[in-house]
């Protein structure tokens, strides 16, 4: 293993393997023998290949995973339709549910664990952060500008949550569920930065900067009450970015296989 500047403690020491998505997330997104899906850079192809590079040493690992990761792995959803985030959330009566949108308050369900969640979100933007994860450029893969640097303090517990940073969870219902992950990468400004990153089941969006809106602040999950969002529309429009993205993308010929096996698997 090589020695280096580990990205997070900044100390000289040796670099293990890192993951930009948790290694065990691979699993939810495979089913027998369907390799999960990667859309990026253009292309659609089907892999196990998992984004990762000599980043961080162990004892920063070690931070992330007992930070959030190691708790939130086997509560994601599964192709089966089991959620078990979704059991825990909606096990407390929500707080708002009107025209398909539906609010809890993670405050009032002590199985929830909202740090965990947090710590696990913001650690997968800040990797995105301070590296490029592709062999090609060095450029970071997402610019957070200073915030990429609060975070990191942040995530090593030596300073205050960063003001101005905005964390939106969204839960989607289990029969809509979208079994994908998508890398954090940076969407439309509205007047400030927004960030998106998607694991099974669940999207999370960062919004950064002193011009935030007030209704995404007050729906953000480190607000107060620590809101949880389920909503049709968002689950929706996720949906939809993702025929999008398929629709435009350069299908590869792996990719076309394994949807071959999957229709003809379907129809049998």
């Amino acid at each position: 293993m090589p020695t280096g500047k580990c990205k997070m403690c900044l100390q000289g020491k040796t670099l293990v393997s890192s993951h930009l998505m948790p290694a065990a997330m691979y699993d939810y997104c495979r089913k027998g023998e369907h390799r999960p899906i990667r859309v990026g850079g253009g292309v659609v192809i089907p892999t196990d290949r998992q984004t990762q590079d000599y980043l961080l040493c162990t004892d920063c690992e070690d931070v992330l995973n007992r930070g959030g990761e190691g708790w939130i792995l086997d509560k994601l959803a599964t192709w089966e339709r089991a959620f078990p985030l979704y059991d825990l959330l909606t096990k407390v009566p929500p707080l708002f549910d009107e025209d398909g949108m539906v609010v809890y308050l993670a405050a009032q369900n002590p199985e929830i664990r909202v740090e965990k969640l947090t710590h696990f979100a913001l650690g997968l933007f800040w990797k995105a952060s301070v590296h490029s994860w592709l062999g090609v450029t060095t450029d970071p893969r997402i610019e957070l500008g200073p915030y990429s640097e609060e975070l990191r303090k942040w995530i090593l517990g030596q300073t205050p949550f960063p003001k101005d940073v905005c964390l939106t969870m969204v839960i989607e219902k289990p029969q809509k569920a979208q079994i994908t992950m998508n890398d954090p990468y940076e969407g439309i400004r509205n007047g400030w930065r927004n960030y998106f990153v998607h694991v099974p089941g669940i999207l999370f969006m960062l919004a950064l900067g002193k011009t935030v809106d007030e209704n995404t602040r007050t729906l953000a999950i480190t607000s107060a009450g620590n809101p949880i969002n389920v909503s049709d529309a968002l689950t929706d429009s996720m949906q939809n970015l993702m025929v999008t993205t398929l629709r435009n993308s350069r299908k590869t010929q792996a990719y076309l296989r394994a949807k071959a096996k999957v229709d003809a698997e379907r129809n049998a």
